[in-house]
Parts: C-alpha cells; sequence; structure tokens
C-alpha cells in the first residue's frame, strides 16, 4: 500500500471543508423552501412569528417568496436597509417593515 502524500491529504482536507459548507448552505435553502408557504423564514419559524395577509389569511408561498425578494433587493443597499429600520420603529401599531407594505403584510405571532 502506498501512503497518500502530504498534499493529497491537504486537498482532501480542504475538499471536505467546502463540501461541508455546500451542504449547509443546501439544507438551508431547502428550510427555507419548505416553511415559506407558512409565511415564514426559518428565523421567523424558530422564534415563532409568521408573515400574513394584512386583511387576515396566510400569506402564501408566492406573497411570501416576493416579500423575501423586495427585502433581499432592499438589504441589499444601505439605504434600504435604514429605510425598513425606520419602517419598523414607525408608531403604526403594526411595526410593518418596507417588504411588508410591499407586498401587503403584517408579522404575527403563531398561535
Amino acid at each position: 500500500m502506498e501512503p497518500a502524500t502530504p498534499v493529497r491529504r491537504l486537498f482532501a482536507l480542504l475538499l471536505d471543508g467546502i463540501l461541508f459548507f455546500l451542504a449547509l448552505i443546501i439544507g438551508y435553502v431547502i428550510w427555507w423552501l419548505i416553511v415559506l408557504g407558512r409565511g415564514q423564514t426559518p428565523g421567523k419559524q424558530v422564534l415563532g412569528i409568521r408573515a400574513v395577509r394584512r386583511g387576515g389569511g396566510p400569506a402564501g408561498w408566492g406573497i411570501t417568496f416576493v416579500r423575501e425578494i423586495v427585502k433581499g433587493i432592499a438589504h441589499g443597499y444601505v439605504i434600504g436597509f435604514f429605510a425598513d429600520i425606520i419602517f419598523l420603529l414607525m408608531d403604526d401599531n403594526e411595526h410593518r417593515s418596507l417588504s411588508d407594505r410591499v407586498a401587503n403584510t403584517v408579522v404575527v405571532r403563531n398561535n
């Protein structure tokens, strides 16, 4: 039997690290897609909150997807992030963010 070279072992270690992080990312995306239909993200699910239509009823996969895309685009720009904070802090009793206003949703606690 021929021993593996140190270089080959180093590349195996690096590949293990890359595959580990890819598996985590893929797992998170799958989790995100599953809970999106309930008006949640993984973080919202863990904290026991969800987005619903402002007039009542579930937000559903499509509305929540649009809401998250708007949030991603808005937070991609520093101005959008600060605008979102301003909307959240406004005294309107619903604490709706920019993405909530675009998707006509409100985030509530799970019952």
